[in-house]
């Protein structure tokens, strides 16, 4: 049902018998043991799925009522499911009738919620039979229900071990500009199960969909919301069963619309600890929550901690990666890009830009962003003041690449060789050539940093960076060396989502790459080169490949997504490398990658603290000015 934060839910719009209470109940009993099977944690109905929602004038009548109840009694009788399902049925209060949402664990009625805001415009009428719910929860917490005092009015079911939080509304609370749910999230439900039946008009599945995304975005919470589906449908009204599962904006499962299954059970996994750590984080959540502090009773539910949990969903091993729309992804980043380094352009009043090129992906990323920007500004791309910049284990690979980049770009370019200037500082220093060490290293890096801030003051220009955000988690960089520019164009971005750059630059034609087809054709041949060269700092004579060393970029950018983006525990991070690696590496090599990236993580805030300026392109970035603020001394504990 549940595992280290994750939470299996499920909806069902199962085939219904309109007035029949009891043959629609026999009908969610499978519904219930298929959720059980699959050992889900949470089950969500229609609304009025006991009796039907076209009942309208029937349900005035005494008869349907009681076989409301009696279906009710043979469900918790007969109930199959350990987890918690909610379903609806019209409740007698006081001689008023009411819409409500009845949650039940096993043979136990937990609560009982009634539907706030009634429709009652063109084609819905509730107001007709039903008494709408916002007032009546102010004068009772409890009902007599079934012969048993049952809570309610708006309530919050909690689950303790777990920490998972979930609240109820039901259908048309959601349109509302004041939803029930946003009371609930903000009272602390992590979750929202939603009973509706909404009826299918043109592109109204659309702003359904839209609709419940972004309620879960602004609630920052899980929002399964299941709909009536095509055995509803009667004189003028069609319904199409549009169930959805959306958690934080992203939607995680859809239904098929007009489905004409008998049961129509879907299901998801809503990542709890992303929601909570999501809400920890937000100030303005935490300001809205603490604006609208209420009572709201909280009632204990049950769930069993599954430690063989199954994922419904993949889980996406490289998830800075965009899966769709991908010209529109690679548009939109190239253009925040672009953006901010044409700003600095502009402020500067600088009209000469410097960058390194070695062949490698990041510079030629940075190259063509920064061909590109000169573009937009209408400032000859000649005023690119390129260099390569060749040391001790520059590759005539790369190098051919690097000056074949230039070439076609229209840029203007520089050949350095650093060797002698290197050998030169050696001497300086009193450090032996033949020693391969550290400082044999570094020394190349920042001399090339040190020729390109040099000419930039010569030349009076801006030293373009081209290191990524993944380089930065790890610290694969020399501090004021490559580490250093006066912007890295780069830095918003981590290595998984520079590859997918340069992909897409690729998939360029020539009028947008302002050159022509010749020159677009090799271009892209020297593209699709850079992408197939083995990631190397090329600092020494031998074969030298940085994902031998310190492990797959793409694990790495796994590792900070979820640490970054969920707030995710070693433990948790190694559960989900785990799956979404499983048929690539072994668990010993992922768990030394994991322990890589922390310790390596840990020891390099402090170049991190003296990082440049550079756009932010995700929602997540590694700068101290932005997105995070670590202390460059805290101490790392391995707990895992």
């Amino acid at each position: 049902m549940f595992y280290h934060g994750f939470l299996k839910v499920a909806t069902s719009s199962p085939k219904v018998s309109v007035g029949d209470p009891m043959a629609n109940v026999d009908v969610m009993l499978r519904a219930l043991q298929v959720a059980q099977d699959h050992q889900a944690g949470i089950l969500v109905f229609p609304e009025l799925s006991i009796c039907g929602y076209t009942c309208q004038d029937l349900l005035f009548q005494e008869y349907l009522l009681q076989d409301v109840k009696t279906a009710i009694e043979h469900l918790l009788i007969n109930n199959p499911f350990e987890g918690v399902c909610a379903v609806g049925a019209p409740i007698s209060i006081h001689r008023n009738l009411y819409n409500c949402a009845i949650v039940i664990q096993k043979d136990k009625i937990l609560g009982v919620i009634p539907k706030f805001y009634l429709p009652n415009d063109m084609e819905f009428y509730e107001e007709r039979w039903f008494t709408r719910g916002y007032e009546i929860v102010k004068h009772y917490d409890e009902i007599e229900f079934l012969g048993r005092k049952v809570p309610f009015g708006s309530l919050i079911f909690d689950h303790h071990q777990s920490g998972i939080s979930f609240g109820v509304e039901i259908c048309q609370d959601l349109w509302v500009p004041s939803s029930p749910s946003q009371r609930l999230a903000l009272n602390g439900a992590d979750v929202i199960l939603n009973l509706s039946t909404s009826n299918e008009v043109y592109l109204k599945s659309k702003t359904r969909k839209d609709l419940v995304r972004i309620q879960s975005l602004k609630l920052a919470a899980g929002y399964i919301y299941c709909s009536s589906g095509v055995y509803e449908s009667t004189t003028d009204g069609v319904f199409g069963g549009h169930s959805l599962i959306s958690q934080n904006g992203t939607l995680l499962a859809e239904s098929d619309m007009f489905s004409r299954e008998d049961l129509n059970v879907m299901f998801a996994d809503l990542d709890i600890s992303n929601i909570q750590f999501d809400r920890r984080r937000s100030s303005s959540f935490r300001q809205s929550a603490e604006d609208n502090m209420d009572y709201i009773k909280h009632i204990p539910f049950n769930l069993v901690e599954n430690k063989h949990y199954k994922f419904e969903q993949t889980i996406d091993p490289t998830p800075f990666v965009p899966k769709n729309d991908l010209k529109d992804a690679f548009e939109e980043m190239m253009n925040i890009q672009m953006a901010g380094l044409a700003k600095r352009i502009e402020h500067t009043k600088l009209d000469k830009v410097l960058i390194g090129v070695s062949g490698g992906l990041d510079s030629t990323l940075a190259l063509l962003l920064a061909a590109k920007t000169f573009d937009l500004l209408e400032i000859p791309r000649k005023n690119i003041m390129a260099y390569t910049i060749r040391g001790f284990g520059t590759s005539q690979r790369t190098n051919q690449n690097a000056n074949q980049l230039m070439k076609v770009l229209g840029v203007t370019h520089h050949d350095i060789d650093l060797r002698e200037s290197v050998l030169s500082h050696f001497e300086t220093i009193g450090h032996d050539p033949k020693e391969i060490d550290i400082t044999y290293e570094n020394a190349q890096a920042r001399e090339r940093t040190n020729i390109l801030m040099n000419l930039a003051n010569k030349m009076n220009g801006l030293v373009l960076g081209t290191g990524n955000m993944s380089e930065l988690a790890l610290g694969w960089c020399t501090y004021n060396g490559d580490q250093m520019s006066m912007y890295a164009i780069n830095a918003g971005i981590p290595k998984t989502l520079v590859k997918f750059m340069v992909k897409q630059f690729m998939c360029l034609q020539s009028e947008e790459l302002t050159m022509n087809e010749e020159d677009a054709k090799l271009l892209q041949e020297t593209l699709a080169d850079v992408l197939d060269t083995p990631i190397s700092p090329e600092l020494i004579d031998t074969p030298q490949h940085t994902e031998e060393i310190i492990g797959k970029y793409e694990i790495h950018d796994f590792i900070l997504y979820h640490m970054l983006n969920n707030g995710d525990t070693e433990d948790r991070i190694y559960l989900l490398m785990k799956e979404a690696f499983k048929d690539e590496f072994s668990e010993e090599k992922l768990l030394e990658y994991l322990q890589i990236f922390y310790r390596r993580f840990y020891s390099q805030q402090f170049k991190r603290s003296a990082m440049p300026d550079g756009p932010k392109v995700l929602d997540i970035s590694l700068s101290p000015r932005t997105d995070w603020r670590m202390p460059s001394d805290a101490d790392y504990r391995r707990r895992l």
